[in-house]
This record gives C-alpha cells, sequence and structure tokens, in this order.
C-alpha cells in the first residue's frame, strides 16, 4: 500500500485536535507528508475528498477499507504540532519540516490551521562556493559584514541574549547596492524570492514573523510606500513596534485563541531612513523603536556606495565600477545559498545540546557582545545608547560563532571592524538621546511662555467665556510664588504625547512646574467660582521663585513618602 503512517500528533500545549501524520507518493509523483484529521475516519466521504485534494491517485473502492484500517492501526510513535518555525526545546525546525536536533524525525510538524509564510529553503552548491563567491564581499563592504551578520543573529533570539526582535535599516539613494547587500543575507538561507515587498497587512505580517521565527527576515525598499509618507511611517512603525506578539484568532469554536509569536532579526532597505518617514508622517519614532530597527546609511564614503573597496579584478574603483560588481555579487547569490544556515544551525544546535562544554553557547554570545561594547565605551546602564550598541554587539556575537563553526571565511577582528563602521555611522546620524530630546521639549516650552501675554487671573471678579478662550493661560500667585496657570489642551497641543510625562516630571524637579500637595503636575484653582486644573509654571528666568517652587515640590514629596510608610 502506498501510504505509510509515521505517528500519533497532537498540538503543543495540550490544544484540541489529534491528527495522523501520514506519508504517499501523489499521482504527480511527489511524495510528501501529511497531517489528517483523524476524526475523518468516521466520515467516509470527507475522508475521501481530503486525499483527492491532496492528488492521492485514487484506488478501486475495495482498497479505501484496507487504508481506512491501516490509518486505525495503533502506533507508539507520537509528534507534536507548532504553530512556527524555528527552536522548539533544544531543536531547530526548518521552514521544509526538517528537524535539527535531538528531536526525533517527524515529532515536530508546522499547525495546518496557523497560516504562516514559510520561506524558500534548499541549498544550491556547496558552502566553499558561498564562502568564495559570496561571502567574501563582506571583506570590501561593511554593510554587507553587518547584513550578514544582523541575518545570523535572527538564530541567536532564542538564547534570550537580547529583548527585543529587531535588526537594521539601510537608506540613501538608488544604485548603492543596498538590495544586494540583503540578497547576500538572503542567500544564507535560501534565494532571492525570500526579499519582500512592504505591501503586506498586519494579518500578513504576523504569518510573515511566524514563518521567520528564530531567523531573519528582509524587506527592500520603503518607496514603495512613499506616495503616503503617513501611510509609510505607520506601516513600519506598527512592524517594528509588534514586540513579537500577535493578536489571538479563534481557529474554531473549541479553540481558545492563542496569539502568535515569534523572534525575528530584520533588514531592511529604503532611500529615506525610518526617522525620515516618521517626520514626513507627522511625527516622531518612539522611542524603543530606534533601538529595535536601527537606520544605518548605505553610503560607506568612499564614492562606491555601500562599497569602502573592490576586488583587483574590478580595475578602477569608481560608482560604475562598484555598479557592476553588486550585479555580480547578486548574480553569485542566486546561484549559491542554503548551505551557510545548514552548517551554522548544526554546530549551533550541537552547542546548545553539549552538558559537557565549560561554557554555554549563551555565556559565548554574552562575552562577545560585552567586548563589543567595552571597546565602543558603552556604559554600563546607558539605557537608550546601550540597547542601541546591544543590536550591533548580538550582529557581531553572531558572526563570530560563525567563524567559529567554519561558515564565515573571516577573522573576528574582520567582523569587528565592519560591524563598529557601521556602528558609528549609525550613531553619527541618529537622533539625540531620550534625554537631549526632553530637553529641546523644554527649551520649546519656555519659549512658548515667554512668547504670550497671560493677564493675572485676580484683574477681574468673573472672566467671561470668551475671554477665557482668548487666552491660553493666566498669571497667577500660589503661596506668594508668581506663576504662569497654563490650560491642559494647550500643553498637551504643545509637548507630543510620548515627551508629555517626562518633560513635567523634569520641570517639576527643577522646580519650573509646581505641583500640588498629592505630587500632581495639574493644581486645582478657583475661575469664575469653579475650580480647575491648570499647570502652574515658573516665569522663565525667575530664579528666586523657581527655587521657592522646587522647596514646595520637595516638601509635599517627602509628606507623601512619610504618610505612604506610615499606612504601611
Amino acid at each position: 500500500m502506498s501510504i505509510k503512517v509515521l505517528c500519533n500528533v497532537r498540538r503543543q500545549n495540550n490544544l484540541p485536535g489529534s491528527f495522523k501524520a501520514i506519508e504517499f507518493v501523489d499521482k504527480f509523483n511527489n511524495k510528501g507528508i501529511h497531517l489528517l484529521p483523524t476524526k475523518l475516519l468516521l466520515s467516509p466521504k470527507p475522508f475521501k475528498e481530503w486525499f483527492i485534494d491532496r492528488h492521492f491517485e485514487l484506488p478501486p473502492d475495495k482498497e479505501w477499507k484496507d487504508i481506512i484500517e491501516l490509518l486505525q492501526q495503533k502506533t507508539d510513535k507520537t509528534g507534536e504540532i507548532v504553530d512556527r518555525t524555528g527552536f522548539h526545546g533544544k531543536s531547530y525546525l526548518l521552514p521544509d519540516g526538517t528537524c535539527i536536533g535531538p528531536q526525533k524525525e517527524h515529532s515536530l510538524f508546522l499547525d495546518p490551521d496557523h497560516s504562516i509564510h514559510l520561506p524558500q529553503c534548499g541549498v544550491n552548491g556547496s558552502l566553499e562556493e558561498w564562502q568564495k563567491n559570496v561571502a567574501s564581499a563582506a571583506l570590501k563592504s561593511s554593510r554587507t559584514m553587518l547584513a550578514i551578520s544582523g541575518a545570523f543573529s535572527g538564530y541567536l533570539l532564542s538564547e534570550g541574549v537580547i529583548a527585543d526582535s529587531g535588526g537594521f535599516h539601510f537608506f540613501g539613494t538608488s544604485s548603492m547596492g543596498k538590495t544586494t547587500a540583503l540578497r547576500i543575507a538572503i542567500s544564507i538561507s535560501g534565494p532571492k524570492d525570500n526579499l519582500y515587498s512592504w505591501n503586506f497587512t498586519a494579518t500578513g505580517a504576523e504569518e510573515l514573523a511566524c514563518g521567520h521565527n528564530h531567523n531573519f527576515m528582509a524587506f527592500d525598499e520603503l518607496k514603495t510606500l512613499d506616495g503616503n509618507a503617513k501611510e509609510a511611517a505607520q506601516k513600519a512603525t506598527a512592524f517594528i513596534y509588534t514586540n513579537g506578539t500577535g493578536k489571538a484568532k479563534k481557529r474554531s469554536k473549541s479553540h481558545t485563541p492563542n496569539p502568535k509569536k515569534w523572534e525575528t532579526a530584520f533588514l531592511s532597505t529604503g532611500e529615506h531612513s525610518l526617522e525620515e518617514h516618521a517626520q514626513k508622517g507627522g511625527g516622531n519614532r518612539m522611542n524603543g523603536e530606534e533601538v529595535r530597527v536601527i537606520d544605518v546609511p548605505a553610503d560607506a564614503g568612499k564614492g562606491m556606495g555601500i562599497f569602502e573597496s573592490l576586488p583587483e579584478e574590478f580595475e578602477v574603483a569608481s560608482t560604475e565600477v562598484a555598479s557592476t560588481y553588486a550585479k555580480y555579487l547578486a548574480e553569485q547569490s542566486q546561484r549559491y545559498y542554503g548551505a551557510p544556515q545548514i552548517a551554522f544551525l548544526e554546530k549551533f544546535v550541537a552547542d546548545i545540546n553539549d552538558e559537557r562544554a565549560e561554557k554555554t553557547v549563551r555565556d559565548r554570545i554574552v562575552e562577545y557582545m560585552d567586548y563589543f561594547r567595552d571597546q565602543h565605551d558603552v556604559k554600563a546602564g546607558s539605557e537608550i545608547s546601550g540597547r542601541i550598541a546591544d543590536r550591533f554587539a548580538l550582529a557581531y556575537a553572531a558572526g563570530c560563532l560563525a567563524i567559529e563553526y567554519g561558515v564565515l571565511p573571516f577573522t573576528s577582528e574582520d567582523v569587528f571592524n565592519g560591524i563598529s563602521a557601521c556602528y558609528k555611522a549609525a550613531l553619527a546620524i541618529a537622533p539625540e538621546d531620550w534625554e537631549e530630546k526632553l530637553r529641546l521639549q523644554v527649551r520649546k516650552l519656555a519659549k512658548y511662555l515667554r512668547s504670550k501675554e497671560f493677564p493675572a487671573m485676580d484683574s477681574r471678579d468673573t472672566w467671561s467665556k470668551k475671554a477665557i478662550e482668548k487666552y491660553d493661560g493666566f498669571s497667577h500667585t500660589i503661596n506668594n510664588i508668581q506663576l504662569i496657570a497654563l490650560k491642559r489642551d494647550v500643553v498637551k497641543h504643545l509637548i507630543p504625547a510620548i515627551y508629555l510625562n517626562d518633560v513635567l516630571n523634569f520641570c517639576k524637579s527643577k522646580g519650573y512646574l509646581l505641583s500640588d500637595a498629592n505630587g500632581n503636575n495639574t493644581r486645582s484653582i478657583a475661575l469664575n467660582d469653579k475650580r480647575v486644573r491648570f499647570y502652574c509654571f515658573v516665569f522663565p528666568g525667575d530664579e528666586e521663585n523657581k527655587v521657592a517652587v522646587m522647596k514646595r515640590n520637595q516638601g509635599y514629596a517627602a509628606k507623601k513618602s512619610t504618610e505612604k510608610k506610615s499606612s504601611e
């Protein structure tokens, strides 16, 4: 009989669903493994239709009974259905169903009811051919070195050495070789078809991410969305900021919603930086976005796009010759691909499972990352700059492991120099750090307070509605301190929401803003016999009242702290 029963299969986490993993050759002579819902054995018509949909060569009617009897036989072999590729326990599940590691053969299967977009994988050419004809370009291009090492870093995310999914965005004008760098990175695991565009839905993004769990994704040319800057910014931001968890979706009445989860490295290109897209869309990138996917200029500064130098056979170094070399590399990346992924994962998974090793693979990754940070004088506790450095440090660690495993034909110094150049280039164009951004907002607020008129609130017994609407605030005295009572909606319009709380807390700590007795940033003031809450700022440059406000705020905070301790 042409059907082979491999094992009984159930879903992970004890979710409902029972299947038989079976193997057969279809009428087009394609051998494949399929998951047959066990309940179909109770319904002859749906059972036959299931086989027909999978191009099973229809047997005579009398043989259907034999097939059912075969499938009803007991087997001690079991398997589990999972909802994403990547690491499960200490084994790695590839998109084609191949499992690398101690997991038994035919024991992990992707969920047929859980839509994910699987990348193409396969091997074309040998590892040595890939090293000679493709990877060698990284010695001529720091951006290519970062792309290759960043791609390998996706496998390392399983070790939890860095908190979030993320990666790098190469930006610059066309014909710089940005796409070539991505194609070289893609060749680690498969063909060029794994280079995606930005035209996807939110659901499509989740399906892509699950299919690339503990791997990497590459997206080319954000300019496909440039016609609508706001849409481009929102789409890029939304995808980056999902942080590895999708929405829970109900599969059926019997299934509990189970959110999709993933950890993936990310590479993309575009003519503009993600920061520029955000600004063109009318906003700024949020603090976390900037450290998850980092803008890196594609131009290496040598007049040859992504290249700092060219091989001797390409003679005179110029933009035109660099373009020819980039096209050559794009062709080579399609001739040789896939072998690096298998070679890396076989060694990496073996390392993870080696209980006799003096150092765990995670410890080695951390050591490599610490070295990169130390060499760049990244101080411990510098949250934003530290997390940016971590992203590059992880790529450095991945490149060094790939050298250890014989996958990359470089030295660790080569990897360090390439990634360090990209790190410095990113820092050179990176937006100000968070503290500087806050200071800019504070200066903007001070400039605004100097430029406006604020009539004394007690200059009239009653203020008309029209008069109240005319002014953004009033001058007012509280506890002999001269202040500007600013309307709440004015402040919220002036300071973007992502900065507002930090700006107000900064102003409060420096004596620019008077809190109430409970430490709140607004105070209740009587206006037309009604209590209205205002932000109460010191006049810019009024040092005497600034000191008085600071003392008041400190007194309120101390009193509140004492009350809290006594209540405990």
